[in-house]
């Protein structure tokens, strides 16, 4: 009997100790460049195009002078019993690239057939839709507002939603949501049962919300009223409090590990003070002319232009 009761112990703690370590390894940071993927929840994985040897963000010499770039952009699998689901997929790079994210994604699903879906048409978070176009596997889940009338999902294998649309995967749903201004029908998308958003440029990150014309801080203002009204709503089926936003930059949020809802609402106050002029714009340089200013409030900065926050002010002035 005491033998039988050592082996059972033996056999226990083995299998506590194995437990242990398959829970370890899920966790652990997987290198395979030009990747490297975390997990940040159960079944999520946030999948970034940087290694050690190519930092995200700015490369420094010992003097401090940017020398390079590494602009990373996430991408997010996250994976059900029945289905899993890819948003976004990354910067352009070479088919050895392609194979290793295949790999990466295939080794987290188990089998399970691959939904790829799009925050948006940026070629910086579609860059390695090649990598899945052939597979069997896959078919796509994209805005129709923001995708219908560009020819680059495969028309076989494409369901297009609207505003508001869910995806089951099998004991957890996607919900979409609608968060336009820095693209007209930019998309993010909350995982119900975990509080997480997704929302690749259209909250923005530690660098701030890009918009390119004076009717997207319009829209833009809109969309984060919105949102917050959603939050707050009696009937939210989201938890402000424990809501955790991640988008499509992550190297930009400077000491923060992802974003949360004050990130939300300090956007809502930016914009309120930028419609009255009490925002000082600071200079902004990059290759598009017209983002030539960026206004800071709190957590939050979005990247615009001068003349027509001036343009915006005045407005508001005069009703």
């Amino acid at each position: 009997m005491k033998s039988l009761l050592t082996t059972l112990l033996a056999w226990t703690l083995s299998f506590s100790l194995l437990a242990s370590l398959s829970s370890t390894l899920s966790a652990q940071v997987v290198e395979q460049s030009p990747w490297t993927v975390r997990q940040i929840a159960d079944g999520v994985y946030n999948i970034q195009d940087y290694t050690a040897d190519n930092p995200r963000g700015f490369h420094l010499d010992a003097a401090g002078n940017r020398v390079g770039m590494n602009n990373s952009s996430d991408s997010y699998l996250v994976v059900g019993s029945e289905r899993a689901l890819l948003i976004d997929l990354s910067n352009p790079h070479d088919e050895a690239a392609a194979e290793a994210l295949r790999e990466l994604v295939y080794a987290r699903i188990a089998g399970l057939p691959l939904t790829i879906t799009a925050t948006h048409v940026h070629g910086d978070h579609l860059g390695m839709l090649p990598a899945f176009a052939n597979s069997p596997r896959t078919n796509y889940w994209v805005s129709s507002g923001e995708f219908r009338a560009r020819d680059i999902f495969p028309a076989d294998y494409t369901t297009w939603f609207d505003a508001d649309a869910t995806l089951d995967l099998g004991g957890r749903t996607v919900q979409s949501l609608p968060l336009p201004g820095h693209t007209p029908h930019s998309t993010g998308f909350l995982l119900t049962d975990a509080n997480l958003l997704f929302t690749g440029d259209a909250l923005g990150s530690g660098s701030g919300v890009w918009l390119f014309d004076y009717e997207s801080l319009l829209v833009y203002r809109s969309t984060v009223t919105a949102l917050l009204a959603r939050i707050d709503s009696p009937a939210a089926t989201i938890d402000a409090a424990a809501l955790r936003i991640h988008g499509g930059h992550s190297w930009q949020y400077g000491t923060r590990s992802e974003l949360a809802i004050d990130y939300v609402r300090d956007m809502q106050t930016l914009i309120e003070r930028m419609a009255t002029g009490s925002v000082e714009p600071q200079e902004y340089r990059v290759n598009i002319p017209f983002l030539d200013a960026t206004f800071t409030y709190g957590g939050a900065t979005i990247t615009w232009n001068r003349a027509a926050a001036e343009r915006l002010a005045a407005s508001k002035a005069a009703e």
